[in-house]
């Protein structure tokens, strides 16, 4: 693929978009990019991408547009708004959703689209911030094998771990299955935490013993860089993790799937974000246990 021939629009750049809008301007795409907050185009403005004045202009001309958004509202709004994407993609062009959002609105994002002569990827991302700005992301894709193939160079801009999962809802349910083993991950680091910080356990002592044994995880390392630098910037919206598990539930109400541990993890979780930490860290569950359990988080 010829990257200066490559045109790509970019819609979201938020706190994953940016930095993976970064990558492709780094792997020498043409791009243009919208936000519904203008000031954060800017600083891609800077180093060399196009700003447009609407979702529908971003993908005037393009050949491929990747959107990253919150949920399945903001993705149908972008999508099919007066001036949503499908006003102005080209036929034949290839939309590649890499939002966490639904396996229903996937299908009826690829169904209004099919019509339009317009193909459709789902390639939700896994990792977070870190992992964005240096390429390193890991991508699940759903959809065909040849809208797959044809995309692979751009996903490779922003993600290292690609995996074709198959069909269109393969990839976003995938995704949606990993929320919940995270988040329950999480939690039970919370639970774990505070049980022996109670005791005396020196906190280094502690995360030496985690990294060193059977239960050793990076999703523990980013949980521990949250108590040490607090205040750092989020790697992944609490908000946003209390979605997936919305998702998750919705899901499994429509699979007769039960999910005991991911509902009550969901509860903790809403909780937390009704504390006003919706827009910190996922891991800020810790907080919240280590208050109700009387124990100091740091120091």
């Amino acid at each position: 693929m010829a990257k200066k021939r490559t045109k790509v629009g970019f819609v979201g750049l938020g706190l994953m978009g940016t930095p993976m809008a970064e990558c492709l301007l780094k792997a020498g795409y043409p791009l243009t990019v919208w936000n519904r907050t203008p000031e954060k185009m800017e600083p891609l403005v800077a180093a060399g991408a196009k700003k447009a004045v609407s979702p529908e202009a971003a993908a005037k001309g393009a050949d491929f547009v990747v959107v990253m958004v919150a949920d399945d509202g903001a993705l149908d709004n972008v999508l099919f708004d007066e001036e949503g994407l499908s006003r102005g993609m080209k036929r034949s062009s290839l939309l590649i959703n890499c939002s966490t959002t639904s396996p229903a609105m996937s299908w009826r994002a690829a169904t209004a689209l099919r019509s339009l002569k317009v193909h459709y990827l789902e390639a939700p991302v896994m990792w977070g911030v870190s992992a964005a700005q240096e390429g390193k992301l890991q991508v699940l894709v759903g959809g065909s094998r040849d809208d797959f193939d044809r995309a692979k160079p751009i996903l490779e801009a922003f993600g290292k771990d690609i995996h074709y999962v198959g069909e269109v809802g393969k990839g976003a349910t995938m995704r949606i299955a990993c929320s919940v083993m995270v988040a329950a991950m999480m939690q039970t680091f919370a639970e774990a935490f505070v049980l022996a910080r109670k005791t005396g356990v020196p906190f280094e002592t502690m995360m030496e013993i985690l990294h060193a044994g059977p239960v050793e995880s990076p999703l523990y390392r980013f949980a521990e860089q949250t108590i040490v630098n607090a205040g750092g910037r989020p790697n992944f919206y609490l908000k946003h993790m209390v979605k997936d598990l919305n998702l998750a539930t919705d899901l499994a109400r429509q699979l007769d799937v039960p999910l005991p541990l991911a509902s009550q993890v969901r509860q903790m979780l809403t909780i937390v974000k009704n504390l006003g930490k919706g827009n910190d860290d996922f891991s800020s569950v810790l907080d919240v246990m280590a208050a109700w359990s009387g124990v100091a988080l740091r120091g």
